[in-house]
């Protein structure tokens, strides 16, 4: 029968729109002559001005304003410097036609006689859906929906870009992730469970099949009272206990003993769970041993009273190893040495304890098994064969209880 150890210390258990270059269209536009043959005067006002020339047609087709070359015949329409393409003589001398980028197309307020339209003013505002880019923490996109009167842009035909606030309206509704609370969307609570009923119970030292590749074990020393409830269900179980001297409940992956978990393939386990009483010792992660060489290991999430640290719970010193940053959270590495202690060789040995303790405790989330491994190997300390690989509670001098209400350990 397989003992466990008992001998650690309580512990254990996670836009930016691009910047439209606004074209160069009226930057020649100083004098707008002409207006094409037209008795439409003189056409001074190159820069947007009135445009002098009464109802010179010659300002009707407008050639060259299309593309906002400077508004060459378009007699006083020309094209807007800051309209873009917006090209005051388009049609009409209507100035600032497409108002390029949403921007202000000033130019177009002359618009020549042919046409005599004012309608050049680009609506002002319609560039960029203010805000709307980085959706100041996405919720509402400050604005960034509607392009902040861009859409109509009286007369300035649409207001191009002003109309979805350039990005703003997609950016602004999700808000990058901000809407579902912040940093990814990361919860920092762990979202409510209920616990399975039923299942079967065990008070005594113990250890079998529970379906579905799943294991379990219980061992106490004897001392005080506990008992762990297996459902049969992933590896979900609960546990409770009074006044336990030492007392591991688990469930997950049992091996053959013939692999390196390097062979085996990457393991990982989701869990979830919710506890009571925090005196004495408590660690909640994963827990395992190998052979060849012996080892017992931890990755704790959780734990009780206080995080463990240098000293076991036999009151001699662990040795710092590092620190290793696995899902997301930096987990220090310990080593300690036991010393003719209980092993699952069903006698007493000496081996060594790697330990990784997440710096924050957590009661929920993934864990990545074999990153651990392979990072304590990093820090020279090397499993050998794989016995198993199990979701545990172990406490120590304590009363409590726990459910696990997610709970899987899988190969890939």
């Amino acid at each position: 029968m397989t003992v466990v150890t008992l001998g650690m210390v309580g512990v254990a258990c996670n836009s930016t729109k691009p910047t439209s270059r606004v074209p160069d269209g009226g930057a020649d536009s100083a004098s707008g002559t002409g207006g094409g043959t037209g008795g439409g005067g003189l056409g001074t006002g190159g820069n947007g001005g009135l445009g002098v020339g009464g109802t010179g047609s010659g300002g009707a087709p407008g050639l060259g304003g299309s593309s906002g070359s400077g508004g060459l015949p378009g007699t006083g329409g020309a094209s807007s410097r800051t309209g873009g393409s917006a090209a005051g003589g388009a049609s009409s001398g209507s100035g600032g036609a497409s108002a390029g980028s949403g921007g202000a197309g000033r130019g177009g307020t002359g618009g020549g006689a042919a046409g005599g339209s004012s309608g050049g003013i680009t609506g002002t505002g319609g560039s960029s859906g203010t805000g709307g880019i980085s959706s100041s923490g996405g919720i509402t996109g400050t604005g960034g929906a509607s392009g902040a009167g861009g859409t109509s842009s009286s007369g300035g035909i649409t207001g191009t870009g002003g109309l979805t606030g350039a990005g703003g309206a997609k950016g602004g509704s999700t808000g990058g992730g901000g809407a579902s609370g912040g940093a990814g969307g990361t919860s920092s609570t762990c979202p409510p469970a209920t616990p399975l009923a039923g299942g079967k119970q065990y008070c005594s030292n113990s250890k079998g099949n529970v379906g579905g590749g799943y294991s379990y074990e219980l061992w106490s020393n004897g001392s005080g009272s506990g008992c762990m409830t297996v459902f049969g269900v992933d590896a979900n179980f609960s546990a409770t206990w009074t006044n336990v001297g030492d007392l591991l409940a688990r469930i997950g992956l049992g091996f053959d003993e013939t692999k390196t978990p390097t062979q085996i393939g990457i393991i990982s386990s989701d869990f979830a769970e919710t506890k009571t009483g925090n005196s004495g010792l408590v660690y909640v992660g994963i827990y395992g041993w190998s052979v060849n060489p012996l080892r017992e290991y931890y990755i704790i999430e959780d734990w009780g009273i206080s995080r463990p640290a240098g000293v076991a719970s036999d009151g001699t010193p662990r040795t710092q190893m590092g620190t290793i940053t696995v899902d997301g959270d930096s987990y220090d590495v310990w080593k300690h040495t036991q010393t003719n202690k209980p092993a699952i060789t069903g006698d007493n040995q000496t081996f060594d304890q790697y330990f990784s303790v997440r710096q924050t405790a957590r009661q929920c989330g993934h864990i990545s098994i074999s990153e651990h491994f392979s990072k304590w190997a990093g820090l020279g300390l090397q499993l050998g064969n794989l016995e198993e690989a199990k979701l545990l509670v172990e406490a120590q001098n304590s009363s409590g209880t726990i459910d696990f209400t997610t709970a899987t350990v899988v190969v890939k």
